[in-house]
């Protein structure tokens, strides 16, 4: 039985990709990130491939996304990116996983469940908000650190508040205050690893890598930075054509009759909405006639405009265009690739 909507994950483009990071971290090490599912593509697949190809450990978000890498097999280091409830720290020992911490409450109940080492990464907050030990409360924290016999300082890491082309000036002077900031305590453990380097920072600001980049849209081709990269794309949204039918000129199509045809079209359904990561945005603001579009989707290398609002689980497209187009075509869509976690991966 053929589905209607899928998923396609290209797996040598995930290696591809993070070869290339490798190849541009001059010493440094590689985290590769596969939270949130791998951004969609599959936690375990993924960690498996980053880890052949040369990332040194794994960042997830929390305790269940370790405990899913851990119950798969993997044995390499997991790190968890978010911070823990002292509550968690027996599961978080148990994992055997190094945690963030940005507070010694957090620490004090990793070196009260530890029978050995636990290892952590202390993470400074440089303007983001989230979370995140103070700069000027740091020295306190890490001397309280010192003092539990259990609690081993793996890493001293910040994550700026940096957008591609909004801040950079000001990304450059959080990300030198926090190597300054570092250099103490590296100089007096040449072994922790300093980390601010996502994605973003990895691609504009080569010199502040450190020892640490915790990279993930890079690995699955999403290059967030004007600057070229050369990537892979890991990811596929197919989806087959449900319904087709002519519509003549003027004809009102979609919800609230918001879209009004500017010529006789093609219109094809395809079984994909919002609840699978699709947009919401009408293709056209106001009522009228118009072949301006926002968004499409692909088949044969001909663009299929999306018309009118997506619903929750369907949406049209002009399909005029296309040629011999016909029910059960497989049709390429761009959908936000963590909401699609619930269908179908093919990996190839």
């Amino acid at each position: 039985m053929k589905d209607l909507k899928w998923v396609e994950i290209d797996l040598s483009a995930v290696a591809h990709n993070a070869r290339w990071v490798v190849s541009r971290l001059e010493g440094a090490k590689l985290m590769a990130v596969v939270k949130a599912d791998a951004y969609g593509h599959g936690a375990v697949e993924v960690a498996k491939v980053a880890l052949k190809a040369g990332a040194s450990s794994l960042g997830v978000r929390d305790l269940p996304e370790a405990a899913e890498l851990r119950r798969a097999g993997i044995k390499a280091p997991v790190h968890l990116l978010f911070p823990i409830l002292p509550e968690q720290a027996p599961d978080a020992v148990r994992l055997g996983v190094s945690v963030t911490v940005d507070d010694a409450a957090q620490a004090r109940a990793l070196n009260a469940a530890a029978k050995s080492k636990v290892g952590v990464h202390v993470d400074v907050d440089s303007g983001l908000g989230r979370w995140g030990v103070s700069p000027r409360d740091l020295p306190e924290l890490m001397r309280a650190l010192a003092a539990l016999k259990k609690v081993r300082v793996e890493g001293l890491s910040t994550h700026i508040d940096y957008v591609p082309g909004k801040n950079a000036v000001e990304a450059e002077e959080k990300l030198g205050a926090f190597k300054r900031l570092a250099e103490p305590y590296k100089k007096s453990r040449p072994e922790l690893l300093v980390h601010a380097a996502n994605s973003s920072v990895f691609m504009d600001f080569p010199h502040h890598r450190f020892d640490l980049a915790c990279v993930g849209n890079l690995l699955y081709g999403i290059n967030p930075s004007g600057r070229p990269a050369p990537l892979k794309s890991a990811w596929k949204f197919c989806a087959r054509i449900l319904s087709l039918r002519d519509v003549r000129k003027g004809a009102s199509v979609g919800y609230a009759s918001e879209y009004l045809a500017p010529r006789r079209m093609r219109v094809a359904t395809l079984p994909v909405g919002y609840a699978d990561g699709l947009t919401m945005e009408p293709a056209e603001r106001l009522i009228g006639f118009g072949g301006g579009f926002r968004y499409w989707g692909m088949r044969k290398g001909v663009k299929l405009p999306f018309i009118g609002r997506a619903g929750i689980a369907h949406v049209l497209v002009d399909a005029t265009d296309v040629p011999k187009v016909e029910i059960g075509d497989v049709v390429t869509l761009p959908v936000r690739r963590t909401a699609a976690r619930h269908l179908d991966r093919v990996y190839r």
